[in-house]
Parts: C-alpha cells; structure tokens; sequence
C-alpha cells in the first residue's frame, strides 16, 4: 500500500488536478488506519485526500465514501457520513464500498436484517473484499461453525503474519482459554512496538468475562478513534456488555443511539438575511420513533446554542432563542420523522458583548420518559464540553402526552 501511496503522489506531481489519484490516496490512508498507521496519524489524511478529490470530481462516488467514514470516525457524526453515502449511492449504483458502509448506520441503530442485506449486497459486489470477509467469518462463528471460522481466522493470520484477535475470540468461545491467551499475549506484546487497536484486545477480554478490563481497553479504542469501534453496537463480540448500563452511555459518546425509541434524523442549520439582527439561524431538527412506538409517553427535546468568546472559549449563549413544532400533531405511532423548529437570534440594538460573543454550535438532544435517546452537536466537541445526564428528572406535573 505504500508504494500505491507513493505511485499516486507522482501522478499528482505531474498533475495536482487528478482527481482519481486524490481518491487513491484517500483510499490508501483509509486502508492503512488501523492496521498499519494509527487511526489520528491516518483518517486525517484521508479526509483531506477526499475532500480535494471531490472539489475536483464531485461525482466522484467513491471519495465520497472515504469522506463519509472520516466524518463517522474523526468527528463520531453519522448523520453527516450517511449524507455523503447516499451521494455516493446516487452516483454508482453498483458500487462495493457504498454498498457495505451504508449497511453499518442500520447495524448501528440494531436493524441486523437491513443492514446485513446491504453486507450481502455488497459482498456479491466484491467477494474479495477484506472487510466483507472479516464480517462473514465472524458470522460463522456466531453460528457456531467453529471449525469453519478458525479456518478462516488461521488462514487469514498466516497472510497477514498478525495475531488474529478474531481466532482468540473462537477460542475463547470453545472453551481453549489457553490458546486464546496466547493469541492475546501475542498482540500486547505487539502493542509495545506497533499500533495494534485497543478494541481487538477489549473483544478478547470479554469473551474471557473480563468486563472491566474490556471497559479500560474500549476506552483506549475511543481516545485512539478507532475506526470500527462503533461496530461494537452490533458485534457479537461485545454482547455480552450490552446488560451492563456503561455500554449505552458509551456508544452514545461515540455517537451511536443503538437500541433507542427516538432516533434524530435530522439537525440542519440554515442563516437567515435578517436587517435587524447581527446573526439569524434557524434550526430545523426531525425526531424519528422505531416502528411499534406508543403514544402516551413524555417525549422531551433540550436544544441548546452556544456562543464562542474572543478568547476561544464556549458558552451557552445569551442571545434570543425560540422553539416551535412544525410537526402540528405527534403521533409517535407512526414511524415518520417529526419536526421542530429552533431559532437564535442576535439583534443589531443588543448591546456588543465584552467577552466578544459569537455563535459557536449547538447540541440537541432527545429523552423519552427521561431517558437519553439520542443527541447531535455541531460541533461534536461540544458534546464532551458540556455532559448531560442520561435521564432527565421529570418537570412539575408533566403528563404523559404524544404531543410533547
């Protein structure tokens, strides 16, 4: 892959405007995240490689890919990776790569039989495929043909000359705890020279039932960005967490609502020309509920703006800010989105601030009976900044009602 990288770098030499080489590069960063380069030292690149192919080719489906992943990874932001996938999908139709990252924003919110359409989908596209192939052969042994997965494990480990965490993870399954701790040995003996991911060993800490350590390791992975860290909502290897009340809070830290009732489809700030006012936005936020919600239930939604200082630092805002449902009337039964409208607004006759205020993002977030559903921030550090709480206390004399 490197002298790929290095072959592309030429072509740009001769010419910076090829977009196909800028995706090549952005393709070659992608495939070495993880593995080879440290995810910070690799998706980076990435991005920048696809958003210089698309400036130059926006048609270019599959730079719009590599985009979309390096949004979902960098910034933790789903929704802004599956826009760029349904780019990609209206651009090529037929495409791989489009096909198995659009299965994983299903996967993620506990849609298997959607989302491993879409891996079917794309491994009769390219059978060879590394990534399709590593998802089969996990789905063997969550089957139970073990003999079948540590085939394929081994088979793959001699190729690559790595410790397949995947082949300890079996091992573990079956019973071979010593044959699994070899493997694990094996890979953070690695670590002390190399980068090997913090979730491969987390994978293999919970199949030895070793929750906490698995907990310490998934924490490393999510300082580290790992790439495939937001697979755990749906990987069977990490199942066994999925009881343990850290495990939502996690993945909602890594922008994941797997599981939720509400789910926000939609957060889109437009700016509106207004003479009366230094700054005008309006935010457009749509709330969907899985199918087989019940009406009868306290649905909240805690929008929030925030305002950047002149010395950098983020504060809620202290402008004028409203809320209004577009959405009439909610029947949470029916499986749409839903709309509400929220507006910040900064008018010309407000005296100027001295900590020199200006708009700086915002957050959203959905609770249903005072559980935390989902959330959205732009931009997504804000979401780090300020913390909220996993369940809201409900408001004085609030009843149950579809239209909250």
């Amino acid at each position: 892959m490197r002298k790929a990288l290095s072959l592309f770098e030429r072509a740009l030499e001769k010419d910076p405007t090829f977009a196909r080489a800028w995706t090549g590069i952005a393709k070659v960063w992608f495939f070495l995240a993880d593995v080879y380069v440290k995810p910070l030292d690799a998706y980076p690149q990435s991005k920048a490689a696809a958003l210089k192919a698309i400036a130059l080719d926006e048609k270019d489906a599959e730079a719009h890919c590599y985009l979309g992943e390096a949004k979902r990874i960098l910034d933790w932001d789903l929704p802004g990776e599956d826009v760029e996938l349904q780019r990609a999908l209206q651009l090529d139709p037929n495409s791989a790569p489009v096909h198995f990252f659009l299965a994983l924003p299903p996967l993620f919110r506990g849609d298997l039989k959607e989302g491993l359409r879409l891996v079917l989908e794309a491994e009769k596209l390219d059978p060879l495929s590394p990534i399709i192939s590593y998802v089969a052969t996990a789905a063997y042994r969550e089957k139970g043909n073990f003999a079948e997965a540590i085939a394929l494990y081994t088979k793959a480990q001699e190729e690559q000359r790595f410790p397949s965490s995947g082949l300890a993870v079996t091992y573990a399954r079956m019973g071979q705890q010593v044959e699994a701790k070899k493997i694990l040995d094996q890979l953070l003996q690695e670590r002390q020279t190399r980068y090997v991911s913090a979730q491969t060993i987390a994978a293999i800490y919970v199949a030895f039932g070793e929750k906490e350590e698995a907990f310490r390791w998934l924490e490393r992975a999510a300082t580290d960005h790992s790439g495939t860290l937001q697979w755990i909502a749906f990987l069977p290897d990490f199942g066994a967490l999925r009881s343990d009340v850290r495990f939502p809070q996690f993945l909602r830290r890594i922008g994941v609502s797997h599981g939720s009732i509400l789910a926000i489809t939609e957060t889109t700030l437009v700016e509106t020309k207004d003479p009366n006012a230094q700054t005008h936005l309006s935010l457009r936020i749509g709330v969907k509920p899985r199918p087989n919600t019940q009406n009868g239930h306290v649905v909240r939604l805690a929008v929030s703006f925030y305002d950047r200082t002149k010395d950098n630092k983020m504060k809620l805002t202290d402008a004028r800010v409203g809320y209004d449902w577009i959405t009439a009337t909610r029947d949470w039964t029916d499986a749409t989105p839903k709309f509400l409208a929220a507006t910040y607004v900064r008018p010309k006759t407000q005296a100027p601030s001295p900590e020199g205020r200006q708009y700086g993002g915002f957050i959203v977030r959905v609770y249903f009976d005072g559980q935390l559903q989902d959330a959205r921030a732009t931009t997504p550090e804000l979401l780090t900044l300020f913390p909220a709480p996993d369940q809201l206390a409900p408001p004085p004399n609030a009843a149950p009602s579809p239209s909250n």
